[in-house]
């Protein structure tokens, strides 16, 4: 098969759900590394930290390597100064991105940014913090935008609802660094030369992101949007995206 790029795949609502992998998704992923197909795993997802990723594809029965795994988490904390500071509202992954690049973070008062993301925790106190900080003059970075999050049970509310809190606190919008910002188009492109499609859940967000890359999208109707506008290639999952694609080379 003629090599013709990189695959950019999702992982909630594409392969799989709160950890548990979609039927056919692991198969597909198989597929196309036999066919010596490039994969990057472009996530959305800012809580879990890489190696937890890692830990979850591989006991999902998906091989992957660090260099792999792209999330808004390392996307959001690329857009802070090296060895500035933040205040973080977030889990471990934004935590982890912003210590690699020895952030120093902050509970409250000024720093350079706020960067909210993924978090179970978040509470008026640290809504107060974190718009605080965002009137005091620190960028305000989001990781993420997505209004919802995909599971076995249904739509649980998303990063894009804790930091539209935070908009409407500090009167600021946020700075969206993952899927579909420049952030995380710059972090894709230095890890691959040529991308042959993105697959995602959400038009909003992974369709926005193909986009802006200039690349072919596939929506999978196993996430967020259950169903595909018009214009838009929708499937019903991963492995079928992975077999058009296929039938076509």
């Amino acid at each position: 098969m003629t090599q013709h790029g990189a695959w950019l795949i999702d992982l909630d609502g594409v392969v799989w759900l709160s950890g548990h992998p979609i039927e056919g998704s692991v198969d597909a992923l198989e597929q196309l590394r036999t066919n010596k197909v490039p994969l990057l795993f472009v996530t959305n997802n800012s809580a879990p930290t890489t190696e937890q990723l890692l830990h979850r594809l591989d006991r999902a029965g998906i091989k992957a390597t660090e260099y792999e795994v792209l999330t808004a988490a390392q996307a959001a904390a690329s857009l802070v100064p090296e060895c500035g500071s933040a205040v973080c509202i977030a889990d471990g992954g934004v935590r982890e991105a912003l210590e690699h690049r020895k952030v120093t973070l902050v509970d409250e008062g000024h720093a350079d940014a706020v960067v909210v993301g993924w978090t179970t925790t978040f509470s008026y106190d640290t809504l107060a913090a974190a718009s605080s900080a965002v009137r005091r003059g620190a960028t305000f970075i989001g990781t993420n935008p997505d209004p919802t999050h995909p599971t076995p049970a249904g739509l649980m509310p998303g990063t894009g609802a804790i930091i539209a809190a935070v908009e409407v606190a500090s009167g600021t919008p946020a700075i969206y660094a993952g899927k579909p910002g420049f952030a995380m188009a710059q972090l894709v492109h230095e890890r691959v030369d040529q991308i042959a499609m993105v697959v995602g859940d959400q038009v909003a967000t992974d369709g926005a992101f193909a986009k802006r890359l200039g690349v072919p999208f596939s929506l999978v109707l196993s996430g967020v949007d259950r169903h595909a506008p018009e214009g838009v290639l929708g499937v019903s999952c991963l492995q079928e995206a992975v077999s058009k694609w296929m039938e076509q080379q």
